[in-house]
């Protein structure tokens, strides 16, 4: 299966089954994480940030390990979606907490078989979370908790410095999950 092939069967089954779950979750495509230094294939952001990296059978998991690292950052749950050819490996190489779901062709049509669910990653990197937020979700956030002074006219890399060592990884977290789902102009997917 192409990777559009295997995005529309996700979109399908597992985003829609968690978009029932939720209704205020946003789904992004291609969301940006590091400062661009990686990007996962779909992240659906409700109260907890979940990412979804595509393997079609066109593809190799040769830049799996360094993506994973970005990832385990920022993803409260992670989900691997593996073409059938490449399971063997897969299993191999995902972390214990991240879920693994199957795609292929059964009988002439497509399925995914969900081998393993993801489990909550509780090492998430508050600097990562941070590197999400525009400057002025920054300044607000910074705000709310009586961080500005001295910082208004400081760049976005020093005030994602200052609320990542000034406030919690939960309070970070819930505040980027809000902002992203609520983001205005962002972006079409």
């Amino acid at each position: 299966m192409r990777e559009l092939d295997v995005r529309n069967l996700l979109y399908r089954t597992e985003i829609k089954k968690r978009l029932s779950q939720n209704r205020s979750a946003r789904v992004v495509n291609e969301l940006q994480l590091a400062q661009g230094e990686a990007r996962v294939d779909v992240a659906l952001i409700s109260d907890a940030l979940y990412g979804y990296e595509i393997k079609s059978a066109s593809d190799n998991l040769e830049r799996l390990p360094n993506q994973q690292v970005v990832y385990n950052k920022v993803f409260e749950r992670m989900i691997l979606v593996a073409d059938e050819r490449h399971v063997k490996e897969a299993v191999k190489m995902v972390p214990k907490q991240w879920g693994l779901i199957v795609i292929g062709m059964r009988d002439g049509k497509p399925y995914a078989d969900e081998l393993w669910a993801a489990r909550r990653n509780e090492n998430l990197d508050k600097l990562s979370l941070a590197q999400l937020l525009w400057k002025e979700e920054v300044l607000e956030l910074m705000e709310y908790f009586d961080l500005t002074s001295g910082y208004r006219r400081a760049n976005r890399k020093m005030l994602w410095k200052v609320i990542s060592r000034s406030l919690t990884t939960e309070q970070i977290k819930a505040f980027v999950c809000y902002k992203l789902r609520t983001r205005k102009n962002w972006r079409k997917n």
